[in-house]
């Protein structure tokens, strides 16, 4: 939908719009905000759903880290210098025990 409104203001103006051209800029402001009105997009609401949609793609790069460091741990449990160790226990490991 955005980026029918970018070439609804380009077909106007007759041009590919550019960052400086304000009477361009307005234009394709003034069409987001019929768009975010089509949808039910209120301006005020605008840094809340920025501030969801970053939590989310935070969890979903802590997810695809935790994945890789799970697949890591598998892999070096398969190796054959490891077969004979004994898996620690992840308390024991706790920097404030040491303390």
């Amino acid at each position: 939908m955005m980026m029918d409104a970018l070439e609804k203001v380009e077909n106007e103006i007759k041009k590919p719009l550019m960052r400086n051209d304000k009477k361009g800029m307005a234009l394709l402001l003034a069409e987001f905000d019929k768009v975010n009105k089509k949808l039910g997009i209120r301006k005020e609401d605008l840094p809340k759903y920025e501030e969801e949609l970053e939590v989310k793609i935070a969890k979903a790069q802590l997810q695809e880290l935790k994945k890789d460091a799970i697949e890591a741990m598998e892999t070096q449990k398969k190796r054959e210098e490891f077969k004979d160790e004994q898996m620690p226990d992840v308390k024991s490991l706790d920097i404030r025990n040491f303390l």
